[in-house]
């Protein structure tokens, strides 16, 4: 369990950030709360503290200050400012003392398990990443970075935070771009991003986060129409790190002319990544809708078949390009067994190892065709496996949230009726799902409330009842996050689509 603290002059704010979530779910505990900013600090400077809670107007001590004091001490400790001020120049100030969130009182929940939610997803592995790449890695830049390409932030937000690190969000077009180095140290990648900085000025502007320390993603701009301009661009990059002995691998997703679809543009560019462990060296991914829902009912009638159902997978090839169909079946059989690609090489070595026989440069189809069908039935024996070897608790956790109508579900209260600790469960399910427990329990009630406006004439304030959300302006953001249109959209489409 990492540690949280919390600190505001007002003891009933103490009292309702304590209880405000379920800080369990996220593996977190309190470990002191108060309302004296000196007594924080000096229980900071003696704990392994992971994230500190500050208000800003603070009498023996201001939060601003406190801050200060913390990130000159422990600069890796996150940091969420409070405040009751709706002040640029506030905000201004605490981001640039090292801050990675301010929220405004009085405090919501939901907003405050969102920032949590986005902190904790990175404490496990800062450690390493900071004794690797030193404290630049804890910059506001590299967190704006990663939420941006993650569609983390609302509208506003990004906005805001693009303007404070002077990024121009109206540059262009814009690509995601992940380059890795699964098979290899992190020194590797250390040292190709050095390489990579020396080709930026003049070509584009790049903003850059580390997915893992042998994981980096950027952000490229303005990217100019003719597409093969940056192919060229990345493809000369790679080949000069490989002739530095750098054995680094690329893989882009598509070219988005609006800043808010770059997630789209990097959740390509993430699935396509175990082709770092074939023979290629970059691939440039282009958007086919079309394709990707063609190969994922070929491999459910391939998996629900009577034995194995060939036919599928071959009519799919008479359809669209060999390689193309191979790509798009491996990436949706991969994703089932290994939820973040970049871990493949780390948690599946013998799936990685399978992946060098893939034909790259073949004209012959049957070639595919035959290294996909042999691909899916290992997988399909691995992916077996997997969902056999899943520990009883988490599978029970699993079934208890998506059959329970209990608004109140939460990782202490199933921890209890498991007869385990909340911390043991919490890191299980994360271990064995790869999600913390309070994200999940968030997608499981997006895609009920999803399918409710699709097959329920439900008002959507009863479907913001019935699936468990504080409220229908919390419920609409989020779902607007997860399927990038607004609940009411999503039914008239869906609607749409029946007619």
């Amino acid at each position: 369990m990492y540690q949280a603290v919390i600190v505001d002059d007002e003891p009933y704010i103490v009292e309702h950030l304590t209880h405000a979530i379920d800080w369990n779910g996220f593996q977190l505990e309190i470990g002191y709360a108060a309302t004296s900013s000196v007594k924080a600090l000096e229980y900071v400077l003696a704990n392994p503290v992971s994230i500190v809670i500050t208000d800003i107007a603070m009498p023996d001590m201001d939060g601003l200050s406190l801050i200060q004091r913390i990130k000159e001490a422990k600069p890796y400790i996150y940091v969420i400012v409070l405040s009751a001020y709706n002040n640029f120049e506030y905000a201004r100030t605490a981001l640039k003392y090292g801050a990675e969130n301010y929220l405004l009182k009085p405090i919501d929940s939901d907003e405050l398990s969102d920032t949590i939610s986005q902190i904790a997803g990175h404490i496990q592995e800062r450690e390493q990443l900071n004794s690797t790449y030193g404290q630049a890695m804890l910059t506001f830049r590299n967190a704006f970075t990663e939420q941006w390409a993650k569609n983390l932030l609302s509208g506003n937000e990004l906005a805001t935070k693009a303007k404070l690190l002077g990024i121009d969000l109206q540059a262009g077009q814009f690509t995601a771009v992940v380059f890795s180095c699964a098979n290899g140290s992190p020194d590797i990648m250390s040292k190709f991003f050095d390489l990579f900085l020396h080709y930026l000025p003049g070509r584009y502007t790049g903003n850059f986060y580390f997915e893992a320390p042998t994981c980096l993603v950027g952000i490229l701009s303005p990217v100019p129409s003719c597409t093969e301009e940056i192919k060229d661009f990345i493809r000369r990059i790679i080949h000069d790190a490989l002739s530095a002995g750098l054995h680094v691998f690329a893989c882009a997703g598509p070219c988005v002319s609006q800043f808010s679809d770059v997630h789209q543009s990097r959740l390509l560019a993430c699935s396509y990544l175990w082709l770092e462990h074939t023979r290629l060296l970059t691939y440039f991914q282009k958007e086919n809708q079309s394709l990707t829902d063609a190969a994922c009912q070929a491999l459910e009638k391939y998996d629900k078949g009577p034995g194995e159902d060939i036919d599928a997978i071959k009519k799919l090839y008479e359809k669209y390009p060999a390689f193309s169909c191979t790509a798009a079946l491996l990436t949706q059989r991969i994703q089932m067994i290994c939820k973040d690609v970049y871990r493949l090489n780390e948690e599946f070595p013998e799936l990685a190892e399978k992946l060098a026989a893939l034909p790259v440069k073949s004209q012959d189809a049957s070639d595919y065709a035959r290294y996909a069908l042999q691909f899916l039935r290992y997988s399909g024996h691995l992916l077996s496996k997997l969902q056999q070897s899943m520990y009883p608790c988490v599978d029970a956790v699993i079934k208890n949230v998506q059959e329970s109508d209990d608004k109140d579900i939460s990782l202490k209260t199933l921890a209890l009726k498991l007869n385990v600790s909340p911390s043991y469960l919490g890191t299980i399910f994360r271990r064995q799902t790869g999600y913390y427990f309070n994200d999940y329990l968030a997608e499981v009630r997006l895609k009920k409330a999803a399918e409710l406006l699709e097959e329920t004439d439900m008002k959507i304030k009863d479907i913001v009842d019935k699936t468990g959300f504080s409220s229908q302006a919390y419920f609409t953001r989020t779902f607007k996050r997860y399927y990038n249109v607004s609940p009411a959209s999503y039914r008239r489409e869906r609607s749409a689509k029946k007619l």
